[in-house]
């Protein structure tokens, strides 16, 4: 290794350490940060989420430049000291070179009257190129001390870990046969040839991947050369996706050689469609992915809604995957149906994740920001049960 690559590569990190956005002391007007007012009771459409009551007023950064690796998935160390008399989000903005707003990545502030540090891990989209850091609460939140800076896929992997070892034991899902089907995918995955991978769905597909999945997946296949584009629309499934437009906005203009089908949000209830019907959308988003030459993997919803009566630690409820009427969000037996009929994989997003907090005896809320999602907790248990999947590829 000649003296310039030493001294380039000595350059490199220390700009990877710098800090692309950083706010010392209390943020605010004074500083640069706007304060956007509270809409509190209105049910309002939040982008990638969907139509839910306001989650309150929101103090925002300027929107800044992230660095010039477009094109790549990147990883940004979020650090921060906030408090809040209720407990309310802390939020990641980002946008294209256009401008145009991509899927945020958000989780929970806790509340509390003393200044509570955090260190958080944001995943970026290939496209990313600007990015606003907010916090949003019903009752007013502080912040300080702001700090956002690049971080490798092995820091962003060892966040993930360490957060991990943290959390009720997780076990590891049953993998055998995952592959099967996916041999193009697979193929180009070992061989190093980038792979482009769309993981589509709704807002609980948006905390798979705000787990930081991406990160524990290329950690755990260092030859490959990965392109990941989370693509969703808040509270939506493939009784939307299945159709043509719909279908080349979200899925088809990425040209993905792997499609990941997740989230709670195929099946909104007999109110909105049938089994049947969501069933047969199903098959026709797989064939249409198919069609552009990519495989198809179909997730299992993964806990989101609170399923659990009390704090009580015992096993997993496994009825709850039941097919019956009405919106039961667990229920998968059509999903399983529809990868059968189209030739599609099924990973099991929900049994692990789901043991693991009906096991843990902990507090109803521990693993969630609010009603429907999950914290950067339960994000974990879902981002290393599909990284396990992934991981199961190499064999």
């Amino acid at each position: 290794m000649t003296f310039m690559t030493i001294l380039a590569a000595a350059v490199a990190a220390v700009a990877a350490a710098a800090p692309l956005a950083e706010y010392p002391g209390e943020v605010g007007e004074k500083t640069g940060w706007k304060c956007v007012g509270s809409e509190e009771g209105k049910v309002v459409y939040i982008p990638f989420e969907g139509y839910y009551e306001s989650k309150g007023g929101r103090i925002e950064s300027p929107r800044f430049k992230l660095d010039s690796e477009i094109g790549q998935n990147r990883f940004y160390r979020l650090t921060f000291s906030a408090k809040c008399p209720v407990d309310g989000y802390w939020w990641v903005d980002f946008f294209d070179a256009e401008g145009n707003q991509l899927p945020d990545v958000n989780s929970r502030l806790y509340a509390s009257d003393d200044w509570t540090p955090y260190d958080v891990m944001v995943p970026a989209r290939p496209d990313a190129a600007f990015a606003q850091i907010a916090f949003v609460t019903k009752k007013g939140a502080q912040a300080k001390d702001v700090s956002m800076r690049q971080a490798s896929v092995a820091e962003a992997a060892k966040w993930c870990n360490d957060l991990a070892a943290t959390l009720p034991k997780l076990d590891a899902p049953d993998t055998k046969g995952a592959w099967d089907g996916l041999q193009k995918a697979r193929a180009k995955i070992l061989s190093g040839v980038p792979v482009t991978i769309v993981l589509l769905g709704d807002s609980i597909m948006n905390d798979t991947w705000c787990g930081n999945a991406v990160a524990l997946i290329q950690g755990g296949l260092p030859k490959a050369d990965l392109r990941c584009y989370l693509s969703v629309r808040g509270s939506t499934g493939c009784w939307y996706y299945h159709e043509k437009d719909h279908f080349a906005e979200y899925v088809g203009k990425y040209k993905p050689d792997l499609v990941v089908i997740g989230g709670i949000s195929n099946y909104g209830g007999p109110a909105y469609h049938s089994l049947k019907e969501v069933e047969d959308c199903m098959v026709e988003t797989i064939l249409r992915c198919q069609l552009i030459g990519a495989e198809v993997v179909i997730c299992t919803p993964p806990p989101s809604y609170e399923f659990r009566k009390d704090a009580a630690a015992k096993s997993f409820d496994r009825s709850l995957l039941q097919e019956k009427d009405g919106f039961l969000y667990l229920q998968q037996e059509y999903e399983r149906r529809a990868a059968q009929r189209a030739g599609a994989q099924v990973w099991d997003l929900t049994t692990a994740p789901c043991e693991a907090i009906a096991r843990s005896g902990k507090p109803l809320d521990w693993f969630k920001r609010d009603a429907a999602h999950n914290d950067d907790r339960g994000k974990q248990l879902i981002a290393q049960t599909l990284a396990a999947y992934f991981k199961a590829g190499k064999n």
